[in-house]
């Protein structure tokens, strides 16, 4: 039976306080012509037993059950082949959708028909869901599509997406991490506009035992070499190790080295960035902070002169 959406939800154990306020939080959505599609990736017989006891009490909820543990990539494709709503909304087993989350975000894709992608701005929670900080969203599409060059800046259990749209374009990439931001790369590969809702509608768990702090490393050097392909598809082919450099250090915060020689091979992209306003407004203070920050963290002549040369080109 047809629906307007259908809420994702992969799990693989954990906590059942969390795991039973991220439940409770799509159940009590004002907005209610939903199906809730939980996707077991091979838990244990205890988050089987907890599962199948919310499906009892609630028909909205549809357990799919992975008999082996086959990843995030491909537990979410299974539950986007089996879905029944127009749009798919994510969430994740540990963060809790606002009340009116789906109907705010169901109306804005309503509203603008050429957004294929949407995602919210969340408060940041702790383990204890006590309330630490948050992250906005921008509402600008060429501003959120520019924030995607080098990593993603948009909080996946807040996304919603038109079914079809991205069951045609094939899915989620099968990895083993940074699944949401290569998602994002091959719908900008395929000219998806995104949407954003500068409002919190989720709170985003930072969970310091989670499955993409654990696998940090390989989810960077996923993101990486995404983010490449995508950088070369925009302006060209450019030197990958001077790329990898140049990403590392952005996303370090400052904290891994870039040569002032890659500033100038570097430039096809870095001049791309200067003369696009949209990519300027999306990362010129980013690259000020992090230059700055790399001076900060460890001095020496070479950092001077590239947070000089960032403080004065943006």
């Amino acid at each position: 039976m047809s629906c307007a959406i259908s809420v994702l939800m992969p799990v693989l154990n954990g906590d059942f306080t969390h795991l039973s306020e991220a439940i409770n939080s799509i159940l009590e959505q004002s907005f209610k012509d939903f199906e809730f599609l939980i996707v077991d990736d091979g838990s244990n017989q205890k988050t089987k037993h907890f599962l199948a006891d919310y499906a009892a009490k609630d028909t909205r909820i549809v357990i799919i059950t992975n008999p082996t543990n086959i990843g995030v990539g491909n537990s979410l494709n299974k539950g986007l082949e089996s879905a029944a709503g127009c749009y798919i909304a994510r969430h994740d087993a540990d963060d809790i959708a606002h009340p009116q989350r789906l109907a705010k975000q169901f109306a804005y894709m309503e509203a603008n028909p050429d957004i294929v992608l949407s995602c919210t701005s969340v408060n940041h929670i702790d383990m204890q869901s006590n309330h630490i900080g948050g992250y906005p969203v921008s509402t600008d599409s060429d501003v959120l599509e520019a924030e995607l060059l080098l990593n993603s800046r948009l909080c996946h259990p807040s996304l919603m997406f038109r079914t079809t749209k991205i069951r045609e374009n094939g899915g989620y990439p099968v990895t083993k991490s940074a699944q949401d931001y290569l998602l994002y790369l091959k719908s900008l590969k395929a000219g998806f506009k995104f949407g954003g809702l500068d409002e919190p509608l989720v709170d985003y768990r930072i969970n310091t035992e989670s499955i993409t702090r654990k696998n940090r490393g390989k989810q960077l050097s996923t993101a990486q070499a995404g983010s490449y392909e995508h950088v070369t598809r925009l302006v060209g082919g450019i030197d990958q190790q001077a790329f990898e450099r140049f990403w590392f250090f952005v996303a370090t915060q400052g904290q891994s080295d870039l040569r002032i020689s890659d500033l100038k091979t570097l430039r096809p992209l870095l001049r791309f960035i200067q003369q696009n306003p949209a990519y300027y407004q999306a990362w010129k203070g980013s690259f000020r902070y992090v230059s700055r920050n790399a001076l900060e963290h460890r001095f020496s002549p070479g950092r001077l002169f590239i947070a000089l040369y960032f403080r004065y080109k943006y």
